[in-house]
């Protein structure tokens, strides 16, 4: 599939903000809320399962500490804020009140991913734990992991030979070289993503389909969309902290419903 994945940097002050937007110039047309995907969207084949139906409700984790000050934060940890931790509880409160059910749930292998899914999960009165994925972490930056945003920029612009995201996280890894540590590409990323969602929607259908809450980062949620063929031009802005992308999973095929709706969140609120 041929694409573009736009990078938008956006600078306030001294400091910079990263806004990701992973657009798939052949993809189908989104409807104009970007909460929800056309009907049409194309369907890209995974591993096979049998013919139930899975819905994977795919959600990023709450506020963090290090998103508060503006810091990358990929395979770096940080604990909830409190405003995180009652957006989670709305997450929660609000997939209950719409009759929301889930089989089975996964996290990114994190604090703040499991925290979120947890407290989602507290309210949703579901019985069970959550099984951790590493598959399902946000993409990383090695040696700028913690780093300010501004001071990222400024070290890996002399590496840069694009404004798209491949060009931003090549640079990335460029800037890492002998460092010894982990800086992955969007192809990796995909990659590693996709293999997760892939094994947990199989093995889903497997116990006869139903609905899985599935709990990762911003960024990786923005390359799955992209990887699934939907239009994420409009997230200029990246997704909303607990915000859900619902993603349907049948005979071996997905199709993106939904993108970014923080509508349960708001409904738990209330």
């Amino acid at each position: 599939m041929s694409s573009r994945r736009t990078l938008r940097i956006a600078v306030a002050g001294i400091a910079a903000a990263a806004l990701f937007s992973l657009a798939a110039i052949s993809a189908p047309a989104l409807a104009a809320n970007s909460n929800s995907a056309s009907s049409s969207a194309q369907s890209v084949k995974a591993a096979p399962g049998k013919k139930a139906e899975v819905t994977i409700y795919l959600t990023r984790h709450g506020e963090t500490w290090l998103n508060t000050t503006h810091r990358m934060q990929g395979w770096s940890d940080s604990p909830l804020t409190e405003s995180g931790e009652l957006d989670a509880r709305h997450l929660g409160a609000g997939l209950a009140e719409a009759g929301v059910k889930f089989k089975s749930a996964y996290s990114a292998d994190m604090v703040r991913h499991y925290e979120t899914i947890s407290l989602a999960l507290d309210e949703l009165k579901y019985k069970g734990e959550p099984v951790r994925d590493k598959g399902l972490r946000e993409v990383a930056f090695g040696k700028f992991e913690g780093e300010t945003q501004s001071a990222t920029f400024a070290a890996v612009t002399p590496y840069l030979t694009g404004d798209d995201m491949d060009a931003f996280l090549n640079a990335i890894v460029t800037a890492n070289e002998g460092s010894g540590l982990t800086a992955e590409t969007v192809d990796q990323l995909t990659a590693r993503a996709m293999a997760s969602l892939n094994t947990i929607a199989a093995a889903q259908a497997k116990q006869g389909g139903g609905n899985v809450l599935v709990v990762s980062s911003g960024i990786t949620i923005v390359a799955v969309l992209d990887a699934l063929g939907a239009d994420t031009s409009s997230l200029t802005e990246g997704i909303d902290n607990a915000a859900v992308s619902e993603l349907s999973y049948k005979n071996g095929a997905w199709t993106v419903v939904t993108m970014n709706d923080s509508s349960y969140v708001e409904a738990g609120a209330n």
